[in-house]
């Protein structure tokens, strides 16, 4: 009976693994999906990193910026689309976390006639998912990285962009999407992602914004974000009534920056995630 029962368990975890390499598909290296409305209403799939050919129009309205920070929880809820409409009203930036680039999201974009960045992490039955950048046009330039979950091997990801400002012709709005590591028994694996990113900007000398998931939940977590982010001179966006998602009594999701004026922030309840959704506004230094 024992050995029947060992074999049956052998069974089970070679189809449950036979069944997760045909559910998820991981490419070998970071790569970004794009769409651009004016262009076609199917995203595309490019390399790790983008170059924009024209000149982008500045992501601020007029010394102001407007952004909507929200891990969208892979469109799973029937009300994401109205949720997500009403959110992004007057958003010059979109930063979403867990995005999944399925027909219904395309044709949200095109509606809107909004340009999308997504970070190919992996695709879930042929469907990519990963962090996204949504705004008017597209940044000056971007790439994608990818971070390996230690416990389950799914890549978590992230997009570094930079975006021409109204106010200056030379400096750019460094912009850091991030879905840290979550499944670790220690910090060393989200503490690599994390110094992988700060690396990317240490020369910026512009504005900064770093923000997503984090998920910061430990103080061993939370004190090496605040690390990380000292290191860059960032201050964080505190709420008056935070709703951010906790899980520990840790929130989870963050917004860094630097170089800009904060005018306000605010967390939104919602029942279109498993996360409330981050709306901040800023204004740019003269």
């Amino acid at each position: 009976m024992k050995k029947r029962l060992g074999i049956i368990l052998v069974v089970l975890l070679f189809l449950s693994g036979f069944g997760a390499t045909l559910v998820f598909q991981v490419p070998d290296s970071p790569q970004l999906m794009r769409l651009v409305p004016s262009a076609s209403s199917v995203p595309s799939l490019g390399e790790q990193c983008y170059q924009n050919g024209h000149s982008p129009t500045a992501i601020d309205a007029q010394g102001v910026l407007n952004v909507l920070v929200w891990n969208i929880y892979k469109e799973n809820r029937a009300d994401w689309e109205p949720a997500l409409t009403e959110y992004s009203q007057h958003k010059q930036l979109i930063l979403l976390q867990e995005s999944s680039f399925s027909p219904p999201f395309s044709q949200w974009l095109v509606q809107q006639n909004l340009s999308a960045l997504q970070v190919h992490a992996f695709s879930v039955f042929n469907t990519s998912a990963g962090v996204m950048n949504i705004a008017g046009s597209l940044p000056v330039s971007a790439c994608a990285y990818t971070a390996d979950e230690p416990l389950i091997r799914l890549p978590k990801s992230a997009l570094v962009a930079y975006y021409p400002l109204s106010l200056s012709e030379t400096q750019t709005l460094a912009v850091v999407n991030v879905h840290a590591i979550n499944f670790s028994l220690g910090i060393e694996a989200f503490q690599k992602q994390l110094q992988q990113l700060t690396s990317t900007l240490t020369s910026h000398q512009g504005p900064i914004l770093f923000a997503g998931d984090f998920n910061s939940w430990s103080d061993a977590r939370i004190q090496l974000v605040h690390q990380m982010m000292a290191s860059l001179s960032m201050q964080e966006v505190n709420f008056t009534h935070d709703q951010r998602k906790q899980f520990l009594s840790h929130p989870l999701d963050h917004v860094f920056y630097r170089g800009l004026r904060l005018n306000q922030a605010s967390v939104v309840q919602t029942t279109a995630s498993d996360h409330n959704p981050i709306q901040v506004s800023f204004s740019l230094l003269k």
